[in-house]
């Protein structure tokens, strides 16, 4: 019998490196945060992969869970254009997928706002996070995977003190798997 070979996938995130990176943009710099969605190694090419945000839920200063806003959007990949959102995840390896970016400001007194780096862009504004703490919920799923479903603690002071302060007013913590 031939030992099962589907796909077990997995979503990472380190906060630093390649995972927290500013980059230039049309507009001026932009701080990006990025997940990495990783297969088995020895285990099949996951096809089809797409990583849903399925809501934002912000916690009140006693970080009890607040409101929640359903998203329902797929997350683009890393680098892509025009952007995607499916993708393969070959065996023993990841790929880069954005979570959100700040948009740098060219003066220090202009406003800040994260977004999250969905595909399309919502009506409303939902794609935005307002300073405090929030989680996003994000679920992985693939053509020949089973479905996996991530929790992600963001913190955002709002505050603005030059791009190598970025991170520490702007804090993402590791996925925790919910299911």
């Amino acid at each position: 019998m031939t030992p099962r070979r589907r796909p077990k996938l997995d979503l990472r995130f380190e906060g630093s490196g390649p995972d927290q990176v500013v980059v230039g943009t049309p507009g001026g710099k932009a701080a990006h945060v990025r997940l990495r969605v990783a297969n088995g190694l020895g285990k099949d090419t996951a096809d089809d992969v797409v990583v849903l945000v399925t809501e934002v839920r912000r916690l009140d200063d006693t970080t009890t869970l607040a409101e929640a806003t359903p998203i329902g959007l797929p997350l683009t990949w890393s680098g892509s254009s025009p952007p995607l959102t499916v993708a393969s995840v070959h065996p023993g390896s990841e790929r880069h997928i954005d979570l959100l970016h700040v948009d740098l400001p060219a003066r220090d007194d202009q406003a800040l706002a994260i977004q999250i780096d969905v595909t399309p862009k919502p009506a409303g504004g939902h794609d935005k996070l307002v300073p405090g703490k929030s989680e996003i919920s994000v679920e992985v799923r693939a053509r020949n995977a089973d479905s996996i479903s991530y929790v992600i603690p963001v913190s955002w002071d709002g505050k603005w003190a030059g791009k190598a302060a970025m991170w520490d007013h702007l804090s993402v913590e590791p996925p925790r798997k919910v299911r």
